[in-house]
């Protein structure tokens, strides 16, 4: 297939920002959006456009060691505004029948080693779920430097 068999579109110009966040999600898009507004939110970054996304099945627990797009943001871009989250009902990355505090547990355990990583990030970190028919937010905010500790096994 040649490059003269492309259709070719054109578009308004989309004026390039520097991002100033990072979210790392799963690929399931449900909870996307819920994440994505909670993010700004915490952040106070106005804009989609002002923050990379990353997403991946299993979201941040299965991706931890994909660390091109995290490390481009942080290390070239000096970002440090950073997100991370999972899901539970149903996660196709971890598998159906894997229960939510197995993922949640994961998220943590995955959080312990990317707040070190990246220490002069703020970070917050997401957990969201179906609970009796609602959405179900939780989520942890670490300040730059600061470890977390998320369950009573803690390393």
């Amino acid at each position: 297939m040649g490059y003269d068999n492309w259709i070719v579109e054109k578009h308004p110009f989309q004026k390039e920002t520097p991002p100033r966040g990072f979210l790392q999600l799963c690929a399931d898009r449900r909870f996307h959006a819920l994440l994505q507004h909670q993010f700004q939110n915490d952040t106070r970054l106005p804009s989609p456009e002002d923050y990379w996304i990353h997403a991946d099945a299993g979201g941040t627990p299965k991706m931890g060691e994909q660390k091109v797009t995290p490390d481009y943001c942080y290390y070239d871009n000096e970002v440090r505004l950073m997100g991370w989250s999972a899901h539970g009902d149903k996660c196709g990355g971890f598998g159906n029948d894997v229960k939510d505090d197995v993922i949640q547990k994961a998220l943590c355990k995955t959080m312990q080693k990317n707040v070190r990583d990246y220490p002069q990030a703020r970070h917050f970190i997401y957990f969201v779920t179906i609970i009796g028919g609602e959405t179900v937010l939780s989520k942890l905010i670490a300040e730059p430097g600061q470890d977390i500790f998320c369950t009573q096994d803690d390393d």
